[in-house]
């Protein structure tokens, strides 16, 4: 039996401590973690007793640790791309990056090349991808030769602090974001619609993808303030809505469903922030309903993929290249959606 993988984490904000710390500490025997890195040296502290790591502020003090192997990137969206590419030239074996793996395509594909050159495995930490409910539906799914013509994403967020709250006890809670503007221009509407569909969206375009014979075109898409969208996507005979409103005082509800003349799929997948089951996904057809749920969801499951994918040099279930192209997928929809919005007055 090898020892455990060491981890070195890039950002102690409530990723690392509601959703990878709890997960990791279920799986002593694949992983330990080495260190905790934050902007904020009492964060970091607290954060790396829990663990028994070390804490540090500067992100080159765990990248460049011989001692961790892997290295988790939770830090702000504009440095994923530059500490992927610095965790490679320092001999790591892997990275889980949080979604987004870069913010263009021209980073995503610098990252890509210095990951092919240095054969450092890279996991974006799609979770719901990877959550074993959704994809023993998918496999039933595709099994039957099904092909869909109605493809529906649905997001509804409460404010994250409660379920952060409930899954840790936050060192050093993040400040709300701030308000928008009395005024909002038009670009100003634009831009909030990009980043919101780039927050949200990106959990589940894999899915859709995965569903979508074609890119398909956005013929209506709407912003709803302050954090939320509504868009139509047409492709051929397909139609895919992605609906995501944030924050509400409303429980919480990540759905994603394909449908097609004589089967539908649908998948309900637990809230962000709790170490809990799989998504419960429900396959029905004329033969009945097949139900599909386990005891681990999506967080787990990608942390024993990537040390399944480290001990056994198995190749990763989402390489990088598909990675990038949901990414260029993400930011052409992001795009797409800002052209033809409405604007609101």
């Amino acid at each position: 039996m090898t020892a455990p993988f060491t981890i070195g984490f890039l950002g102690a904000g409530q990723a690392t401590q509601a959703i990878h710390l709890p997960a990791l500490a279920a799986m002593p025997d694949l992983w330990r973690v080495g260190a905790v890195m934050d902007v904020n040296a009492e964060t970091a502290r607290i954060v790396a007793d829990r663990c028994g790591a070390r804490g540090v502020t500067d992100a080159m003090a765990v990248i460049e640790d011989p001692a961790i192997d892997v290295v988790a990137i939770n830090s702000p969206h504009v440095f994923h791309a530059e500490q992927l590419i610095a965790a490679a030239h320092a001999g790591k074996r892997a990275a889980l990056v949080e979604k987004p793996l870069a913010v263009n395509r021209e980073q995503a594909e610098q990252v890509a090349a210095i990951a092919a050159g240095t054969g450092m495995k890279i996991l974006v930490g799609t979770m719901h991808w990877y959550d074993p409910g959704f994809r023993a539906g998918l496999a039933a799914w595709e099994a039957a030769g099904a092909t869909a013509t109605r493809i529906r994403s649905a997001i509804f967020v409460p404010p994250n602090a409660q379920f952060v709250g409930a899954a840790t006890e936050e060192a050093f809670p993040s400040p709300p974001p701030p308000a928008p503007p009395a005024e909002q221009p038009p670009e100003f509407q634009r831009e909030r619609l990009r980043q919101t569909i780039l927050g949200l969206a990106v959990h589940h375009i894999p899915l859709v993808r995965r569903f979508l014979r074609e890119p398909g075109i956005v013929v209506e898409a709407r912003r709803h303030p302050p954090f939320g969208y509504s868009l139509l996507i047409r492709a051929g005979d397909q139609v895919a809505e992605l609906l995501a409103v944030m924050p509400g005082q409303w429980p919480p509800s990540w759905t994603f469903e394909a449908s097609g003349p004589d089967r539908r799929l649908h998948v309900d997948f637990g809230p962000s922030y709790i170490a809990g089951a799989s998504g419960r996904a429900l396959l029905s057809d004329a033969n009945g309903d097949r139900g599909f749920a386990f005891g681990e969801n999506g967080y787990a499951a990608q942390w024993r993929h990537l040390h399944d994918a480290l001990t056994n040099d198995t190749p990763l279930d989402m390489p990088v290249e598909q990675a990038i192209e949901d990414l260029a997928y993400a930011l052409d929809l992001a795009d797409a959606a800002a052209d033809v919005m409405e604007i609101v007055a």
